[in-house]
């Protein structure tokens, strides 16, 4: 028998999400037109939503779903170290979590891409007795396939920042697609005031001539944040790569195709899958 007793306490709604004091999504690239559904539900369900985004609109969108939302933005300051301003981004979501909770970080594209915030948070939130979830949005990598036209199956991908790449001198494989994120700020820990000389790029081409050929063609992409924008995909050679990146917006992401095919090494692997039509021949 379905029908419910008379006084009996009524069954409760199903929660959409888990439990959260605390969560953490991703915006998407292009704002509010890539927010999940998901994303939506935690933020309806929070006190006060944090916004870390450029995107379209997102802000004032955020606004119509949440009671209270806070733009982190202010908190870049021209040559200020950014590790700073993400340890104030991360102090003001937690504090709010313990007068508040649940809130929510809905940052730009995806929280575990580049997303420092997030580190920062998720390490924190127990030593004050917060529980954290963290919730996928659409990320940078995810729109750059989708300006490329390419998948990333056929030669695998190799992705660093590239700030980094310098730094550990990290060996590049040419037969393998290479991307490296925030190139247009290499070798600075600041949020930048203004354009970089040509000089401040040299160090990564140089140390990118020694994997790869000076007119191998690279592309530099800069994916749209508004929906009626297109992204920008600018094919260049690569000894050309520190003028390219002079005066380029900080949000660029550098793609480099492979140089070489690896050959086959297990021939009798191959042999095997073409005979069964497991894969066409190499």
């Amino acid at each position: 028998m379905n029908a419910a007793v008379e006084g009996a306490p009524a069954t409760p709604r199903p929660q959409l999400v888990w439990p959260f004091d605390i969560g953490i999504v991703g915006t998407g690239i292009v704002g509010s037109h890539q927010l999940t559904r998901e994303a939506e539900e935690v933020i309806r369900r929070s006190n006060h939503t944090f916004v870390i985004s450029s995107g379209y609109g997102l802000p004032e969108y955020v606004k119509t779903i949440c009671p209270k939302v806070t733009d982190l933005g202010y908190l870049y300051e021209p040559g200020l170290n950014r590790l700073h301003t993400y340890q104030r981004m991360a102090a003001e979501v937690l504090s709010a979590a313990v007068a508040e909770r649940p809130v929510c970080l809905a940052v730009y594209g995806h929280p575990w891409v580049y997303c420092h915030p997030t580190a920062l948070i998720v390490r924190g939130a127990p030593l004050v007795g917060l529980h954290v979830e963290v919730f996928a949005g659409v990320s940078a990598f995810d729109t750059l396939l989708v300006d490329l036209g390419t998948d990333i199956a056929e030669n695998g991908i190799q992705m660093y920042e590239a700030t980094d790449v310098l730094l550990r001198r990290r060996p590049l494989q040419p037969d393998v697609t290479t991307v490296l994120w925030q190139p247009t700020v290499v070798g600075d820990p600041t949020y930048p005031s203004s354009s970089y000389a040509r000089e401040q790029f040299v160090p990564l081409q140089e140390y990118l001539l020694t994997f790869y050929p000076a007119d191998h063609l690279v592309k530099l992409i800069i994916s749209k944040t508004h929906p009626l924008a297109q992204s920008t995909v600018k094919t260049f050679e690569l000894s050309t790569l520190a003028e390219q990146l002079t005066g380029a917006p900080s949000v660029g992401t550098l793609y480099i195709p492979p140089v070489v095919d690896r050959p086959v090494e297990d021939d009798a692997l191959l042999d095997y899958m073409v005979k069964t039509g497991s894969t066409a021949p190499v």
